[in-house]
């Protein structure tokens, strides 16, 4: 059975669903359980409940806004969910979605007023939720004894140098294809900070911080103009500019490492981040007009994998 059971209010369906879809890419599918996923068709629903919290190692107790409505009630199915996990033993997680306050002790009937006492986590429900989690993690690993799975991102030791490889070359590719590009025999390449010296019409990616956040990679990097005339770099820049809002998810081609393509998305983002400050701690070489970008790497979910 399952060694992960979330418990939760219907009303808070949304945000079970995404706690339940990361902690599976993290533990694996037959890890968690959440009822709508884990009980078969014709089982006893609250004999399958009552053996799968029995057999859980941790309950995420997920904590929304209407979670206390009906608490009292001894007929509650969340109500009843915690008492079974207290009678196991079976450690709680208070989850608080968003700006729920954890409730008081008086808010919850005898049988499992302690839980108001239990340290609670908050999840976001906008961009930090994978922050949040990943900060969970920890904890859930030291409770089940078992590290999380590794990111599908990180799988390839080479991701990095592909994703970089591969946003230049669909540039150079875009370019060269297009009747409507700019016309000059131009150079694309992937820079170090030892390259910071080109003599011809160039454009470059340099990539200078990579950050993985849960299942997600972010590598941040600025592309920079390399030309003798301003022409050459304002005409490359609005170019380049085009083509990342025009196709900002990079075509699955150029992602392939020798015959095995890499299962994972590639998107194109801009960057808060000004390329002049970047440029300033790389090189010492005369400014050059740069955008600033962040390519994601995401794993694809597949159909019954966890």
């Amino acid at each position: 059975m399952a060694t992960i059971f979330i418990s939760y209010r219907r009303s808070d369906s949304p945000q079970a669903c995404r706690v339940h879809d990361w902690l599976t890419r993290r533990f694996g599918r037959d890890a968690v359980f959440m009822d709508v996923s884990a009980i078969p068709v014709a089982m006893d629903y609250v004999d399958c409940i009552t053996d799968a919290i029995a057999d859980s190692r941790i309950m995420f107790v997920l904590i929304g806004r209407d979670w206390a409505a009906r608490i009292q009630s001894a007929g509650d199915p969340v109500r009843s969910e915690i008492e079974i996990a207290m009678r196991h033993e079976v450690p709680l997680l208070p989850v608080l979605i968003g700006n729920t306050p954890m409730p008081e002790a008086d808010d919850m009937p005898a049988s499992i007023s302690t839980l108001a006492f239990q340290n609670a986590v908050s999840v976001g429900v906008a961009h930090d939720f994978d922050t949040h989690m990943q900060s969970l993690l920890p904890t859930v690993e030291s409770i089940l004894g078992t590290m999380a799975r590794h990111s599908a991102t990180t799988a390839d030791p080479d991701i990095v140098f592909n994703a970089c490889s591969a946003i230049i070359a669909f540039l150079e590719q875009q370019y060269r294809s297009e009747e409507s590009a700019v016309g000059w025999n131009v150079n694309w390449k992937v820079t170090g900070t030892a390259d910071f010296q080109q003599r011809s019409v160039t454009v470059t990616l340099f990539l200078h911080r990579a950050r993985r956040l849960g299942e997600v990679l972010d590598l941040h990097f600025i592309v920079s103009f390399w030309g003798h005339a301003a022409i050459n770099e304002h005409r490359l820049a609005g170019w380049v500019m085009h083509q990342f809002e025009r196709m900002p998810v990079i075509p699955d081609e150029y992602l392939v490492v020798g015959r095995q393509s890499v299962d994972c998305d590639l998107k194109i983002r801009r960057s808060d981040e000004d390329p002049r400050h970047i440029w300033q701690m790389i090189t010492d070489e005369p400014l050059r007009l740069s955008l600033a970008y962040v390519a994601t790497i995401t794993p694809r979910s597949r159909p019954g994998s966890g």
